[in-house]
């Protein structure tokens, strides 16, 4: 159960992925634009979540779901990969709405 959480996100990008398959929205539309969109994203986010928790707003929770991976005090592998997935999701609907 210790890696269930990051596990979840993994298969959560691999269905996102599909999606993004099938109507081309992304990386299969534009992998250079896509990727470049996601990193900035994820750094913006990153950079957001690491203020909060020097601000003592944010803190890593308890959880045997997690896996116990911490990339910083109080900032989880997991939250690299859920912004990700957050990143990721918004870029297919914006994609999919505007196209």
């Amino acid at each position: 159960m210790q890696w269930a959480y990051l596990l979840s996100l993994i298969v959560v990008i691999g269905c996102l992925l599909l999606v993004d398959y099938r109507y081309r929205l992304a990386f299969f539309y534009n992998w250079r634009r896509a990727s470049i969109t996601l990193a900035v994203g994820v750094i913006v986010f990153s950079i957001w979540d690491i203020i909060g928790i020097k601000l003592g707003i944010f803190f890593s929770g308890q959880s045997s779901y997690m896996s116990g991976i911490y990339l910083l005090p109080e900032y989880p592998l997991e939250e690299l990969f859920f912004l990700f997935v957050l990143c990721f999701c918004t870029l297919l609907i914006a994609r999919k709405v505007n196209s």
